[in-house]
């Protein structure tokens, strides 16, 4: 087996990605015990808390089937992703229109043919 060495690609001089804000996760606190006072010291733990919007989530239940929508937006509160796209929930919502006008058409044709053979 060979091993070749790895591509060096030099970072690109032009700026074609927007600068992101990353946020810090948060730093687990100790749990208060026997040990040395410096490791109950919750003071020099503790990250920057910021309160600048974050990004969100969003989830809901979208008919017919109970669809799970997913929205994901920015901290300025902008649709960025939706899964499933609104194409195809607009897709299903036709679909389960047509079916249920079919169904509609089909209980209606039976109730006539009952009723003219009596």
């Amino acid at each position: 087996m060979s091993v070749s060495p790895a591509l060096i690609f030099p970072p690109s001089t032009e700026s074609s990605v927007e600068t992101a804000v990353v946020r810090l996760a948060q730093t687990p606190q100790p749990v208060s015990g026997n040990g040395p006072a410096k490791e109950n010291d919750t003071s020099e733990i503790r990250g920057p808390q910021s309160s600048a919007p974050q990004d969100e989530v969003k989830v809901h239940i979208e008919p017919p089937g109970e669809i799970a929508v997913y929205q994901f937006l920015n901290q300025y509160g902008t649709l960025v992703l939706q899964v499933p796209p609104q194409q195809l929930l607009n897709l299903a919502q036709q679909i389960s229109t047509e079916l249920a006008r079919e169904a509609a058409l089909q209980a209606s044709a039976g109730q006539k043919g009952e009723d003219n053979g009596r």
